[in-house]
């Protein structure tokens, strides 16, 4: 070969490795070409990458993404150096229920002028998820949206003439949504549109079961709602299914009436029209059951120096996991099956974990505290990985004495960084203030320690918790949400300037000082909508007993005063028999500030009876 030749191979081959060293690599072996003691945009990127692939199917828990993912996290913390702190090594594992399947017979049939149909289960009809299981069978009745709201002077259990409709043993035909529904910013029924809300009353009064509907109105192509999981595992007590709408179209027609008149009359005037429907019956049966699976929660340590301060210990976390093809908490409306990656939603969040625990490992020798790295799982499914840890011996164990979660850390703009937990000590805002000068982000500060992310199940420990967010964004839970649009170079400095902070924490010689965050009325108007009482209940969402039970109560609130602890399980709020937060929501509403309710809750495994003056939002 000429000498010319040669030399140009080579060239050509060191020009090669050094795009291939600078650019991160596919797979989970990319990372290893990028490694640095010192926290880089090149490894956010390349973390953020692998956790949010296709060949991890979107970290459904339970699944085999699941479990590679905690294989990548464990590998990594083996490679910083971190002790194991779980209780098999670095796993510590839980259940979880992921999802409602369909489990033996399930059937639809009507009988209407004299004629028999049977329906296909999946294209025609499907049982709701939270469908009780076993049969129904009885005359219909069209119940409009079924909605009963005293203060909107409007009962679809009543005629168009004002008489109540006797519906015991019938099978009700009810759509979705409500009369108010065609505006979007001022619907005074949107607090009666849940589906499992609009159960209460007819299984109270005796009704067979419940066929729910989309109304020709609804501007919708009358897609089946499916076997969605609301996270709730005690059922509707009757059989619920969802049909398509041209079968109850075609049944009125036999009867003379239009579905599409019926419901623009009753959106018109906001008077109910409900009816029995003359000849015609239907027969169901539902079985359904929920899916549990196994995940975990994956944790390592550093261990730190000082002989004394070493035994207070800094949680530094995130939740891994994500929707999968959209199970549960999917916002995506197509009815093709989609992954859901969560390249932001959380794969930036374990990232920055996985950053920060390489970072202090290389100083580790200069720690004085001990600090705790935890991928939680299960975080999408209502903090289950969180409130399990929080409520574990090895919780007990520890003396922690801070937490740093982060959740959706990489979209920064901006410069927008959001915090919350301000409030819940008063090093906080120093420390934040402090550290901004370095990299002048645009803070909005929440001094609220609850919140939709990992950190309440901290705060509600007494822990003094920071959650960092950068917000909201077109594709949150929804398939979109993908590497492409991560601001790696963002969350370089979000990453650092959380580090700064830890460091902080970690040289001083006191712990943080931990303050209960009384909320503004304000917020609480914000964050509950048309709910008009306060409670100041901090449900448990690990909890998959009858009854609902309370992680904690919100200080100054009526439950505080009223006497509520955490760890009471709610069982009847006035009159009404609560079986899950859906029934609780459901006995809220029958309630106006100032009224005085009677709350029976299981305590030490005895009732308890409390009087507690319903509050305002």
């Amino acid at each position: 070969m000429p000498k010319i030749n040669r030399i140009s191979l080579i060239t050509i081959f060191l020009v090669s490795l050094s795009l291939y060293s600078f650019f991160p690599q596919d797979g989970k072996d990319g990372i290893e070409g990028l490694r640095s003691n010192n926290i880089s945009s090149p490894e956010i990127y390349q973390h953020i990458k692998y956790l949010s692939s296709d060949e991890l199917e979107g970290r459904f828990p339970g699944t085999q993404g699941d479990a590679l993912t905690s294989d990548y996290l464990i590998n990594e913390f083996k490679t910083y150096g971190l002790k194991p702190y779980g209780e098999n090594e670095y796993v510590q594992n839980f259940d979880v229920y992921t999802h409602i399947s369909l489990s033996g017979n399930n059937y639809f049939k009507t009988t209407s002028d004299g004629k028999d149909k049977d329906y296909i289960i999946e294209t025609q009809f499907t049982p709701l998820g939270f469908s009780g299981n076993g049969t129904a069978s009885g005359q219909m009745v069209f119940a409009g949206y079924g909605i009963s709201a005293a203060d909107q002077n409007y009962d679809d259990y009543k005629d168009k003439d004002g008489n109540e409709i006797d519906i015991k043993g019938k099978i009700l035909v009810i759509m979705k949504y409500s009369p108010g529904g065609s505006d979007p910013h001022s619907n005074p029924f949107e607090k009666y549109e849940a589906l499992r809300q609009k159960t209460h009353i007819p299984k109270e009064r005796g009704a067979a079961g419940i066929i729910f509907i989309n109304g020709p109105s609804t501007g919708d192509d009358d897609k089946l709602t499916g076997l969605k999981f609301d996270r709730v595992l005690q059922d509707a007590g009757i059989p619920v299914i969802n049909c398509k709408r041209d079968i109850i179209e075609n049944i009125l027609a036999n009867d003379g009436k239009d579905l599409k008149t019926i419901q623009e009359e009753i959106d018109k005037n906001k008077t109910s029209n409900s009816f029995e429907i003359k000849n015609s019956y239907a027969s169901f049966e539902t079985n359904i059951e929920p899916v549990k699976a196994v995940t975990d929660n994956v944790i390592g340590m550093i261990e730190g120096n000082d002989p004394v301060l070493k035994n207070e210990v800094i949680v530094i976390g995130g939740h891994k996991d994500h929707l999968g093809y959209g199970l549960y908490g999917s916002l995506y409306s197509g009815s093709d099956r989609q992954i859901h990656n969560g390249a932001d939603d959380n794969a930036s969040g374990i990232a920055g974990v996985l950053e920060l625990a390489q970072k202090f490992s290389s100083v580790k020798k200069d720690l004085k505290r001990s600090i705790l790295f935890i991928c939680f799982g299960a975080e999408e499914a209502g903090l289950i990985g969180s409130a399990y840890f929080t409520n574990s011996k090895l919780f007990e164990e520890l003396n922690v004495v801070a937490m740093i979660n982060m959740d959706m850390v990489g979209r920064l703009s901006d410069d927008k960084l959001i915090i919350y937990g301000t409030g819940t000590s008063p090093l906080w805002n120093e420390l934040l203030d402090k550290y901004n000068t370095n990299y002048n982000f645009n803070l909005t500060k929440t001094p609220d320690g609850l919140g939709p992310s990992d950190h309440s199940s901290f705060y509600i420990k007494d822990v003094p918790s920071l959650h960092f967010f950068t917000g909201t964004h077109g594709e949150y839970h929804a398939p979109h949400d993908d590497i492409e649009k991560i601001n790696a170079e963002g969350q370089l400095r979000i990453m650092n300037y959380i580090y700064d902070i830890v460091s902080d924490l970690d040289d001083r010689d006191l712990k943080p000082e931990f303050t209960k965050v009384v909320v503004a009325e304000s917020n609480e108007k914000r964050s509950m909508g048309s709910v008009k009482i306060y409670v100041g209940t901090i449900p448990d969402y690990s909890f998959t007993g009858e009854g609902m039970k309370i992680s904690g109560v919100k200080q100054g609130g009526p439950a505080e005063t009223g006497g509520m602890l955490a760890g009471d399980i709610i069982v009847k709020f006035g009159n009404t028999d609560v079986k899950n937060i859906y029934d609780y929501m459901f006995a809220m509403g029958g309630f106006k500030p100032g009224d005085e309710a009677e709350i029976t809750v299981i305590r030490n495994n005895e009732p308890v009876v409390l009087k507690i003056k319903m509050g305002s939002r």
